[in-house]
């Protein structure tokens, strides 16, 4: 009998954690240079050729993206990560920036950190720091020219503490619905109108509530 407990247990407590994610889908479209969302929180049905998958932990705050195409990862570039994942610890977001499940993304030819570590205070981002995963490189099986590997070795150790950006928000979140549990960290004094030239939306998400430019504002409204 106690068996029989056991494991009708073990069943209820894998539901409820399966109860404690939920997952969306954003559809967008390529560019030369980025991604451009098209339209938020699709029926799976409709996701179409070109969709990014998003899930949620139990307190709706985004923790994995992956950009599709036709029902598989899509290639990686030097901006257009394939996965992104995020962590969150203690008034900190982690964000690792991956071009599959046990690769990231190295900055050394794009300029695109591999984690970037978001400190908040009061919601606030105070303080970003990105980090270069340089033994992607140097264990991988490239062939780099000794110089160059001597490089990667010393740019390793000076920056093994990480480089402090300047990152105003939290870049993951353009494409996330749940955000931050709706909220999106900004640094204090951010303006929105400083970036909006670049923001991947088209006019059909622009104007979402989703949309990080709308969420900012709202942000600001209820401070």
């Amino acid at each position: 009998m106690n068996k029989i407990f056991l494991i009708i247990l073990l069943s209820l407590l894998g539901k409820l954690s399966i109860c404690q994610t939920q997952i969306y889908y954003h559809t967008y479209r390529p560019s030369d240079s980025q991604i451009i969302l098209t339209e938020w929180t699709v029926n799976y049905e409709n996701r179409g050729k070109y969709y990014i998958i998003e899930k949620t932990d139990k307190e709706n705050r985004i923790i994995e993206l992956r950009l599709m195409e036709n029902d598989t990862l899509k290639s990686s570039d030097c901006y257009d990560e394939s996965i992104i994942k995020f962590e969150y610890l203690n008034d900190t977001i982690v964000q690792y920036n991956m071009v599959d499940d046990s690769s990231y993304s190295t900055g050394i030819e794009c300029g695109a950190p591999s984690k970037i570590v978001y400190i908040l205070k009061d919601n606030s981002i105070v303080k970003s720091i990105n980090y270069i995963f340089y033994d992607e490189y140097l264990n991988s099986s490239y062939e780099l020219e000794p110089d160059f590997r001597e490089f990667l070795e010393k740019e390793k150790e000076k920056n093994k503490n990480g480089i402090e950006s300047d990152a105003s928000f939290v870049y993951g979140y353009i494409f996330s619905s749940a955000k931050y549990n709706g909220y999106i960290p900004v640094k204090k004094g951010f303006s929105i109108s400083d970036v909006t030239f670049w923001l991947p939306y088209d006019e059909s998400s622009r104007d979402s509530k989703y949309s990080i430019q709308n969420g900012i504002e709202f942000n600001k409204m209820k401070k």
